[in-house]
């Protein structure tokens, strides 16, 4: 069954996926505008169910790559002509196809976040598919190999890499799905910050066995409770605690941010003091994108694979780490728990605080909130 979504459903979508893309995955402000260039075009967002889609269909995987960069890098591509997202996605749709041999069905988001996730929904009703009710991590990362695909060792290639300016790279072969997270950043990184990358090319028949299903559709619940709590002047905080199962894990205000544009990421960590019932206590929070690792009162506290997410606790949105240190009044920090693939001998991998260099071990979220 094909679920058409309306303007309300998309505007949900993008404030209740922004809780899952844990200070990363896009801003809402650049989907939105998106979404408004969409429907003056009379574009169509069509929604399929992973269990519907044809078994000998092709579903690829469509994202933004890039971060920070230097502010000399940037400079240096200012003078270049720009293209439109719209003529971006058409080069890289129109070069993956040439390359398959084979038209695309669908668009399967590569992560869960506000805007990344909407560049997949948005390309598929510009070219008049569906977008897959579902993503491949159940969250937003900082890296390509943070994937359902990795995990099930589903292949990459052959890929395309697009820049704003129109260069289009089609990666025929790579050793794996680190090294592809390699040339996606240089190709970011030699583009003043970012490119579209189309990957992941997979048959109907794997998709339901190979993503975490019914993301989008829970993205749209939980913005929905949000914009409810508002209508009804209800509690915004207590409708994303409800809606997503997660978890208060700390309050305060922000007191420093220190972070820094390099390799294609932005790195840094939030520094909060409690307030209420956290009063005199200290979180910190590391973060590459996205929220990683977690320290209370200096001991190590709710880390990756589970969902750190910081919010304005008045209106229930997602604090983004792309503007954090505009924020200075009393944030909430909710926990969510993982899905299961991340908590499998190789999601642990590649998604624990060990991946990114801390000697820590993962402890679930459960365990965490159970032993305070």
């Amino acid at each position: 069954m094909i679920r058409i979504l309306d303007r309300q459903d998309l505007v949900d979508f993008m404030h209740g996926a922004a809780i899952y893309g844990t200070g990363g995955g896009g801003s809402v402000s650049d989907a939105m505008a998106l979404m408004e260039d969409a429907l003056k075009e009379n574009l169509e967002f069509k929604m399929v169910d992973p269990a519907e889609i044809p078994d000998d269909s092709m579903v690829v995987c469509p994202y933004g790559v890039g971060g920070g960069v230097k502010e000399e890098i940037r400079k240096r591509f200012s003078s270049l002509p720009r293209l439109t997202r719209k003529e971006v996605a058409h080069l890289g749709i129109m070069a993956l196809e040439e390359k398959l041999g084979r038209e695309i069905y669908a668009f399967v988001p590569g992560e869960l976040g506000a805007g990344n996730s909407f560049l997949a929904m948005y390309m598929a009703a510009l070219m008049g598919k569906n977008v897959v009710d579902g993503d491949t991590v159940g969250r937003s990362v900082p890296e390509v190999p943070h994937s359902s695909f990795t995990i099930l060792d589903i292949p990459i290639t052959p890929y395309v890499i697009v820049s704003p300016f129109g260069d289009v790279m089609v990666v025929t072969r790579v050793l794996n799905d680190s090294r592809a997270e390699d040339i996606d950043r240089f190709m970011a990184v030699a583009s003043g910050g970012g490119v579209m990358v189309i990957d992941h090319p997979i048959e109907g028949k794997k998709v339901q066995d190979s993503i975490v299903c019914g993301t989008v559709s829970k993205s749209i619940e939980v913005g929905r409770s949000i914009r409810e709590a508002h209508e009804s002047d209800g509690n915004p905080l207590e409708a994303v605690l409800e809606s997503t199962g997660g978890y208060l894990i700390f309050r305060g205000r922000i007191e420093r941010v220190e972070k820094e544009g390099r390799e294609g990421f932005i790195w840094g960590r939030t520094k909060i003091s409690g307030t209420g019932s956290y009063s005199g206590r200290n979180l910190e929070i590391w973060f590459k994108n996205e929220n990683l690792v977690s320290w209370l009162d200096g001991e190590p506290y709710v880390t990756c694979p589970d969902l750190i997410t910081l919010i304005d606790p008045d209106t229930g949105d997602a604090v983004s780490n792309w503007n954090i240190e505009e924020k200075r009044h009393e944030v909430a920090v909710i926990g969510i728990r993982a899905p299961s693939l991340w908590r499998t001998k190789r999601g642990l991998e590649i998604l624990t605080p060990k991946y990114f260099g801390f000697d820590i071990p993962y402890r679930t979220i459960e365990e965490k909130m159970e032993g305070q």
